[in-house]
């Protein structure tokens, strides 16, 4: 008995050390599914964070909590929670990054605050890298979002996708 006990920890680690090592086995991993579409938000920033001089942005979010993020310079997934509703005049937003190379491979929370009336956001980004990120803010504008695949979905061709287009009810 305590030969196989053995002979099952020594697979047992084997699989763990190989799987470290990069030794051809597929890192574990969780499978998220996008829900149903339901809004998507164009930012412009004004005042920016300056390892991330991105002016706009364009977010994806689906009814299961999921967003897409993208820009110029970057291209993750993550989680997002509401605070109120996004058809409230007010409503606050927190987002999760999914780890991405957009941040080093780890996770960044960002803290969003909407005015729909006025078109204008404000934003508290957190990274571990860098935990004192200034306030950020910037306009918004706010439609129903048609994309139920965001996955091909890029800055270069986000505003050629069927269904979205750039609004921006504010000059800038």
């Amino acid at each position: 008995m305590k030969k196989i006990l053995l002979s099952l920890m020594a697979c047992s680690m084997a699989a763990i050390v190989s799987a470290q090592d990069g030794g051809g086995a597929q890192a574990p991993s969780v499978a998220v599914n996008f829900g149903k579409p339901t809004f998507t938000q164009k930012l412009f920033y004004e005042k920016l964070y300056e390892k991330k001089p991105f002016e706009d942005a364009t977010l994806y979010y689906y009814d299961n909590g999921v967003y897409k993020i993208i820009s110029p310079g970057e291209e993750h997934y993550g989680v997002y929670v509401v605070h109120g509703k996004m058809t409230d005049d007010e409503y606050a937003v927190n987002f999760i990054s999914l780890p991405s190379t957009d941040w080093g491979g780890k996770t960044a929370m960002h803290a969003l605050k909407f005015n729909r009336k006025t078109g204008k956001f404000t934003q508290q980004a957190t990274w571990e890298d860098d935990p004192n990120i200034a306030p950020q803010y910037g306009r918004f504008s706010q439609e129903a979002n048609t994309i139920a695949d965001p996955r091909p979905v890029n800055w270069d061709n986000h505003n050629t996708t069927p269904g979205q287009r750039t609004v921006w009810p504010f000059s800038r």
